[in-house]
């Protein structure tokens, strides 16, 4: 239900890095709903990756960088203050993630803050570390708790619920034996009372785990009634947002979304597993996830999902009860590159933080301006006279270029070059331009290689779809431009 913006993103502000200086005139276009007119301002520009948004208690909006730093951004002027330089975090993919305030800050100005480190044994671990705030900086760390981590995978999402427990979502770190197993902190929602120790009232004695079965969760949020929902990357399918449950089971690595497939029916035969509320395929890599009830009405009572392989801002709208998502919009869309998190102020305006200085940045990104804080705000409502229901129209993709895009271009990029140390470069591959049987073979398996990103198994898409999408990276970006044909895939997939 959305309007296209007019106009081209043209954003021209000064450049102020980190240093508190004054921006010159805000440049806003417009974004027209069903009878709500919003202002679309980008107010803080050349960021290095803002992981997390707050909306602070001194009405400042509080952020995480992954160069390990703690910042605040004033809305109205612009004016970006430091607060904190971790010392010992470490990015090789990901630096300093999550943040969470104190919900009583009066009596505990204190900030919980997540973020990866490496050990001088180059073990990688993940800390849970609580600062004060002393009116200027954050000072005293604590470490609540340390967990294992990886170059990826990791999550995560900090929120604190009513009762004054933190909630942490974490990832699986390629560790899929125990992700079911509420010793290992991986692949879970984790509860913690705020001083770092378990409650009591946990489903598991001695273990933080509250929900298990999680694959890369990075989105976390309450609703108005309390109820958490968790936004979480599928693998090469079904990204899912997830209610989440005392001691639910969420299916990873077993399930996948809706349970669909023969070996997942069989598997939900015989343990219990929670259902997504929301899955989509193919995937939209989401992100941060916040929930809306402000004064856009069209986007009243939603979860607000920002996404990195979609580079869209995806409003999901809830039912009464707030369990159920039942209708979906999409804004933004490859506008502004990835966008990593979303922060909504008391008087219902909208933050969005693009992601575009990552370790994988989208095509025609990042932009000089890169990275940015983009203000979405009502600045009117349409005449009833002019007022039009704006539906956007679902665009089915099945031809090769659609397919790519779909599937591999997140990953192997526009020119087929993939990531250095990351995603291998198709141009390069010998296994394209090789043997027809082999290159099957190893799609409709996957690689779980340790090293670098693993590559999922693609035997969910058809004969036919598989046969296109071989063929076109062939004739795009190898030597050999021998078509693969369905029947060979058939074939191997039989002989499987």
């Amino acid at each position: 239900m959305l309007a296209a913006l007019s106009g081209v993103a043209a954003f021209a502000m000064a450049s102020f890095g980190y240093r508190p200086k004054p921006l010159p005139d805000f440049k806003t276009e417009k974004l027209e709903l069903d009878s709500t007119i919003l202002d679309v301002t980008t107010i803080a520009e050349n960021l290095n990756v803002p992981w997390e948004m707050i909306w602070g208690p001194d009405n400042m909006i509080w952020f995480t960088d992954h160069d390990g730093k703690v910042s605040k951004l004033n809305p109205k002027t612009g004016h970006v203050t430091e607060l904190l330089q971790i010392k010992d975090y470490y990015r090789k993919r990901l630096g300093l993630m999550s943040m969470v305030l104190h919900p009583d800050w009066k009596t505990h100005p204190q900030a919980f803050i997540n973020y990866t480190h490496i050990q001088p044994d180059s073990v990688i671990v993940s800390k849970l570390v609580r600062y004060t705030y002393n009116g200027k900086v954050l000072i005293d760390p604590v470490l609540l708790k340390q967990i294992p981590g990886y170059l990826g995978h990791n999550g995560s999402r900090l929120v604190i619920s009513k009762d004054r427990k933190l909630l942490w979502a974490t990832g699986d770190l390629k560790q899929k034996e125990t992700i079911r197993d509420p010793a290992f902190a991986h692949g879970k929602v984790l509860r913690l009372n705020l001083d770092g120790t378990i409650p009591n009232d946990n489903p598991h004695p001695g273990s933080a785990s509250w929900a298990m079965g999680f694959r890369v969760p990075q989105g976390l949020t309450f609703t108005k009634n309390g109820n958490l929902f968790i936004a979480e990357h599928g693998d090469a399918t079904d990204d899912e947002v997830n209610l989440v449950v005392k001691n639910g089971d969420y299916g990873w690595p077993y399930m996948a979304g809706f349970s669909d497939l023969p070996e997942e029916k069989e598997h939900a035969k015989t343990h219990k597993s929670t259902f997504p509320v929301k899955a989509w395929t193919p995937t939209i890599a989401p992100a941060g996830m916040e929930y809306y009830n402000g004064n856009i009405s069209e986007w009243r009572n939603a979860l607000l999902l920002s996404t990195l392989k979609d580079q869209s801002l995806r409003i999901l709208k809830l039912d009464a009860d707030q369990e159920e998502v039942v209708a979906e919009d999409i804004a933004f869309s490859k506008q502004f590159g990835r966008l990593r998190d979303v922060c909504v102020s008391p008087s219902g305006d909208i933050y969005i933080s693009t992601s575009n200085r990552d370790w994988n940045p989208p095509a025609n990104f990042p932009l000089k301006t890169d990275d940015r804080i983009i203000r979405i705000s009502k600045s009117g409502v349409i005449p009833k006279s002019r007022r039009t229901v704006k539906t956007r129209q679902e665009t089915k993709h099945s031809g090769a270029s659609e397919l790519y895009q779909n599937f591999c271009q997140s990953c192997h990029k526009t020119d087929g070059r993939g990531v250095v140390g990351s995603f291998p470069s198709l141009v390069t591959s010998a296994r394209l331009s090789g043997d027809n049987e082999a290159l099957i073979a190893f799609l409709l398996k996957g690689s779980q290689s340790a090293s670098g990103e693993a590559m999922p198994a693609f035997g969910f898409l058809s004969d036919d779809q598989l046969a296109t999408l071989l063929s076109y990276a062939r004739s795009n970006f190898s030597t050999n431009k021998n078509t693969v044909k369905p029947d060979e895939i058939s074939r191997v997939r039989a002989n499987k």
